[in-house]
C-alpha cells in the first residue's frame, strides 16, 4: 500500500470521536484566531478586489463570503474567504508549512455551509486537513528561502482537498482522486510576495481543495498515487531523495500536527520574522522607560535568509510594511505597540515613524538566528533576534527573545486570544455579534449547522447599520 492510499484511508477512517480532546480544543482556538484575521482583513484592498470579482460572477448561493452580505458558489466563497483571511498576514504559523489554518479552514467553512455540516464534522475535517498538509511539509526537505515556488499553495491545496473529501464523506478511492486533482491544481510563485497575488495564495489553495473534492465526487480521476509517484507531488516540489512519503504516512495522527509541533498564533499583525525582535525591543522600552526622543539607535540582528522575506526596507504600501523590519521596529519605538493601525497609510507616512526608521540598523551576528518556519524541523535549535537600544545619553540596553509570545511553547492566553478577536472584529461586528460568534466557535462541537456561524460572518452588523 502506497503513501497516498494510506493518507486516504486515514482521512476516511478518522472521525471526530477518534481525535484527542486536546487537539479539538486547540483547533477551536486556531479557528477563532483565523476568523479574527478574516474579520480584520475584510476591508483590505485585496479582499475588496476579489469580493467584487466574485460578486460579478454570480452563481448559486451556496456559501457565505466574509463581510460581503453575499452568498456564492462554494468554490468561489472558498477563494474569497481564504484570501480575506490571509490579507493581513495576521493568521497563524506552523513549522514547515508557514500559515496552516488559512489554507484549510476557509475551504472547510465554505463547503461545510453548502452541505450543512455540523460543528463536529467541521472540526474533524479541519483537523484532518491540517494534519495532511502539515505532515506533507514536515517530511519534505523544502527550503522556502531558496525556492522559487510558493510551497504553501502546494501543501495547502492537498490539505484542503483532504478536508473537503472528509466533509463529502468520500470513500478511499475517491479521496485518492481528490488528492490527485488538488495536486494538479497546485501552484504559486515566490515572486508575488508582497502583492495581492501573494495574499491570494491561500484563497487559491482553498478553492483548489473544494473543487478537487467535488470533482472526485462526480467521478473525475487522477493519479491514485500522486504523493509518491514519479513526477508527482513530492517529486516535482522537492525532488527525489528530499522527501520520505512512507514516514509521512506512518506519522499520521501520531501525534496530530496541531498537537506537535503545534501552531503558533500571532501577537502582532506583521511577518513572523519580526516578532522576536519586537518582543525584545518592547521589553527594553518597558523595562527602561524609553521613548523615541531618547533613543539614538536600535540595532537588530538578523540573517540574509530572513531578508528574503523581510524584503522591504523602504515599504511603499501598508502591506509591504508588514515585511519591513525597519518599519515594525520604528513603530514599536514611537508608539510602544504594534497593532492593526501600525499598517495603515497614515502610519506608513507618519513623520515620527519615518524618522525612527532611520535609527534602525540591521546586523548579521554569527549566531543561529531563527531562519523561518519553512526552513527548520521541529527539533532544530535556533535563537531569536539580538536587539540593542542605544540612547542619546550613551546608555546601551540589550535583549534577545528566543520564544515569542504566541509560539506553541508560549501560547497566547485565553484573554489575549479573545482580545485579538475583539479588536479584529470591532470594525465589522456589534459587540453582541462578536460574543455570539466567539461562543459558536469555542463551542463548535455543539453546533448543529455551521451555517449559523457563517450567517454572522457574512453580514457584519456595523456595515449594515
Amino acid at each position: 500500500m502506497g503513501a497516498t492510499e494510506k493518507i486516504a484511508r486515514f482521512i476516511v477512517k478518522t472521525g471526530y470521536k477518534d481525535i484527542p480532546r486536546d487537539a479539538v480544543e486547540k483547533a477551536k482556538r486556531t479557528a477563532l484566531d483565523c476568523l479574527a484575521a478574516a474579520l480584520a482583513g475584510v476591508v483590505e484592498p485585496v479582499s475588496q478586489t476579489i469580493t467584487a470579482y466574485i460578486a460579478k460572477l454570480g452563481g448559486p448561493p451556496q456559501a457565505s463570503v466574509f463581510g460581503a452580505g453575499l452568498k456564492v458558489s462554494a468554490p468561489d466563497a472558498a477563494m474569497a474567504n481564504g484570501s480575506i483571511a490571509h490579507a493581513l498576514d495576521y493568521d497563524d504559523c506552523g513549522v514547515k508549512i508557514g500559515h496552516p489554518s488559512v489554507l484549510v479552514l476557509p475551504a472547510v467553512l465554505s463547503l461545510g455551509e453548502q452541505v450543512g455540516a455540523s460543528g463536529q464534522d467541521t472540526l474533524a475535517a479541519y483537523i484532518l486537513g491540517l494534519e495532511v498538509e502539515g505532515k506533507l511539509a514536515l517530511h519534505a526537505d523544502f527550503k522556502l528561502m531558496q525556492a522559487r515556488l510558493n510551497h504553501q499553495t502546494w501543501y495547502g491545496s492537498v490539505g484542503a482537498a483532504a478536508a473537503c473529501a472528509k466533509l463529502l464523506r468520500l470513500d478511499v478511492a475517491k479521496t485518492r482522486m481528490a488528492l490527485g486533482i488538488a495536486a494538479n491544481f497546485a501552484c504559486g510563485l515566490s515572486a508575488n510576495h508582497g502583492s495581492m497575488a501573494g495574499a491570494m495564495a491561500a484563497g487559491n489553495a482553498c478553492r483548489n481543495g473544494v473543487i478537487a473534492a467535488l470533482l472526485a465526487q462526480e467521478g473525475c480521476t487522477a493519479n491514485p498515487d500522486i504523493i509518491e509517484a514519479k513526477n508527482g507531488f513530492y517529486d516535482t516540489l522537492v525532488g527525489a531523495g528530499h522527501y520520505d512519503a512512507e514516514r509521512l504516512a506512518a506519522s499520521l495522527g501520531n501525534p496530530f500536527y496541531i498537537m506537535s509541533p503545534g501552531i503558533g498564533l500571532k501577537k502582532y499583525p506583521s511577518c513572523y520574522h519580526t516578532h522576536r525582535a519586537l518582543d525584545g525591543v518592547l521589553q527594553l522600552i518597558g523595562e527602561h522607560r524609553l521613548s523615541d526622543k531618547n533613543i539614538a539607535e536600535v540595532e537588530v540582528g538578523t540573517s540574509e535568509r530572513a531578508l528574503r522575506v523581510l524584503a522591504f526596507s523602504e515599504p511603499a504600501t501598508p502591506y509591504q510594511a508588514k515585511f519591513s523590519m525597519p518599519h515594525c521596529i520604528a513603530a514599536a519605538v514611537v508608539d510602544h505597540q504594534v497593532t492593526l493601525d501600525t499598517f495603515t497609510s497614515h502610519k506608513l507616512e507618519d513623520r515620527g515613524i519615518v524618522e525612527a526608521r532611520k535609527k534602525v540598523h540591521l546586523s548579521f551576528p554569527d549566531v543561529p538566528i531563527w531562519p523561518g518556519l519553512a526552513d527548520v524541523g521541529p527539533d532544530t535549535e535556533f535563537v531569536g533576534n539580538p536587539v540593542t537600544i542605544r540612547t542619546t545619553d550613551g546608555q546601551s540596553y540589550s535583549a534577545r527573545v528566543d520564544i515569542p509570545r504566541g509560539d506553541p511553547a508560549l501560547p497566547l492566553t485565553d484573554e489575549e486570544l479573545l482580545a485579538k478577536y475583539r479588536e479584529c472584529g470591532r470594525s465589522q461586528l456589534h459587540p453582541d455579534d462578536i460574543e455570539r460568534s466567539v461562543g459558536l466557535v469555542l463551542g463548535l462541537e455543539t453546533v448543529a449547522d455551521i451555517g449559523t456561524l457563517m450567517a454572522i460572518l457574512r453580514s457584519p452588523s456595523l456595515r449594515k447599520a
